[in-house]
């Protein structure tokens, strides 16, 4: 498997394929932060789609090629909250619909607790959070990815988890 900086460079060395690969990779994790903010699984395609569009039109620009995930989901959350400002849809996920389609219901419905919470998160985390528990990544395919150290991607998850914790405690009380 190639990292995300491979991935990248293959990119701006002009292999379209690569970028494919690199959409497949972080496909889910931009629907999933758009749908945190949209709560709408079709608006969140869209802007999923449009912010890849925008990152590959813009990807010259990028100076830490293994930040892709993390600029991507940036691009992402920018996008989608224009969208929620023009159509007003940013509902609080209290007012959401069950209109998930069956094909997504599958990797949304479990995390449709923690969707709000989970766009809080910084970039690095969200990235993490996202490859290993709705990806089902290994940390070690994580790091290599994302070309991290282990360590890394181990402190990121943890303090992600933190976060989430004590977000959803504040909730519960």
């Amino acid at each position: 498997m190639r990292s995300t900086e491979e991935l990248v460079q293959a990119v701006l060395a002009g292999e379209t394929p690569a970028f494919e690969a690199l959409v497949r990779l972080y496909e889910r994790a931009a629907t999933l932060t758009a749908f945190a903010i949209l709560h709408d699984f079709h608006a969140a395609q869209d802007v999923a789609q449009e912010a890849f569009l925008i990152a590959y039109e813009k990807l010259p620009q990028l100076r830490d090629l293994s930040s892709f995930g993390g600029w991507v989901l940036q691009i992402t959350r920018r996008q989608a909250s224009a969208a929620g400002r023009k159509t007003g849809s940013n509902l609080p996920t209290t007012e959401l619909t069950d209109a998930i389609p069956a094909h997504a219901a599958e990797w949304i419905e479990p995390y449709r607790a923690l969707v709000e919470h989970l766009g809080r998160l910084p970039e690095q985390e969200h990235v993490v959070m996202v490859l290993r528990h709705v990806e089902g990544r290994s940390v070690q395919e994580i790091a290599t990815t994302l070309g991290r150290p282990v360590g890394t991607v181990t402190k990121q998850l943890s303090r992600a988890v933190e976060r989430l914790r004590s977000w959803l405690v504040e909730v519960e009380s």
